[in-house]
């Protein structure tokens, strides 16, 4: 089954970037974590070497005499290479981030350490990364390297890369995927065909969960929790636990919303603590931020009285910076301290029962 979530409209334009005559050389997928940007990277690289469009042609039928697939048909997701991408097998498809992947040392530099939790793309790795597009593929049609996520590329690594992301290798295709273009210099981001990937309809997430067997119950309160986003919406399926601790993390929330600044002021700092070591779980607390505002904004607009929108408004943008702040390397405690304390304080008993309500 088609992994991908949504986004039609993408795999359309994808599809016929796949088959010109002159696919792209550099493609940026900005938008939300979790929202499909690495699906549809892998997407990309399916259209572009699955077995069935040779070279980028009709299909044709097998020698077998079957009948061509349709072009709607393609990717195949059958072949070997479909399924060997699918499953983050391919050789030739392979994904740069933060860490030591590709790490490739100055010559003769023998102080150079290892860096496996390295929070950022290094230049030794894209060194490294050059070293290996200027090869040809092992099998497929075209190398894709994913750069995920490239807003940590920096600045000397994204100046290394620059020459090669403008005139690569004709048998390589680079994706960028980020959730904070804005974070990339410049340069780069004007080397690549941006697409933008957006949340996807809860309706829509919904029926793809029903179409993987999940149960209807599970399958509507997963698509719900996830605010659009269809990675968070089949983890949910997949472990309905996690939405469980969502609902806790969301009355954590209210109880700080309510709580004096001295309160939040430690959580901040407890936060920012495990941030350290924990990255992906300060980003998963921010979402749960924008969530729970955003709840809180619903109820503001059907209940003049309940509270004040534009503070409530305000709570959101806050959130906002604090994740753009987070994105671009601010240290995460006073991004943290600054986005709780502009935060309005809210009546515990009133938002709890919100939430209790919400969640019934």
């Amino acid at each position: 089954m088609d992994p991908t979530i949504g986004h039609e409209a993408i795999q359309r334009e994808l599809a016929s970037l796949a088959i010109s005559a002159d696919p792209p050389h550099a493609l940026l997928f900005v938008g939300p974590d979790s929202t499909g940007r690495k699906v549809l990277a892998r997407h990309f690289a399916m259209l572009l070497n699955c077995e069935r469009v040779p070279g980028g042609e009709a299909p044709q039928p097998s020698m077998f005499g079957e009948a061509a697939p349709p072009a709607a048909s393609i990717p195949c997701g059958e072949c070997r290479t479909c399924r060997l991408i699918a499953d983050d097998r391919h050789p030739d498809v392979v994904v740069v981030g933060p860490g030591d992947a590709f790490c490739k040392p100055r010559p003769g530099d023998a102080s150079h350490a290892v860096h496996p939790l390295a929070r950022d793309i290094r230049i030794c790795q894209v060194r490294g990364m050059i070293e290996t597009v200027a090869r040809y593929p092992f099998e497929a049609r075209y190398r894709v390297i994913v750069l995920d996520p490239a807003d940590r590329l920096t600045r000397d690594a994204a100046n290394t890369m620059l020459k090669t992301l403008e005139e690569p290798p004709g048998h390589t295709v680079f994706a960028l995927i980020s959730a904070a273009p804005e974070a990339i210099i410049e340069t780069v981001v004007s080397r690549c065909r941006r697409v933008d990937v957006r949340t996807v309809a809860k309706p829509v997430m919904e029926a793809a969960l029903l179409a993987r067997g999940v149960d209807p119950q599970v399958a509507a309160a997963a698509a719900t929790a996830a605010r659009g986003r269809p990675g968070l919406a089949v983890a949910f399926a997949q472990q309905p636990d996690l939405a469980g601790d969502r609902d806790r993390h969301l009355r954590r929330c209210a109880a700080m919303a309510a709580a004096r600044m001295t309160e939040r002021l430690r959580y901040s700092d407890d936060l920012a603590k495990r941030a350290r070591a924990d990255r992906p779980h300060l980003n998963s607390q921010l979402d749960i931020w924008e969530a729970f505002w955003s709840d809180q904004l619903h109820r503001a607009a059907g209940e003049p009285a309940f509270g004040d929108s534009a503070a409530i408004l305000g709570a959101l943008r806050a959130v906002t910076q604090a994740r753009q702040d987070v994105l671009a390397n601010v240290l995460p405690r006073p991004a943290l301290d600054l986005m709780l304390l502009s935060f309005p304080r809210l009546t515990l008993s009133d938002t709890l029962r919100d939430e209790t309500a919400s969640n019934a």
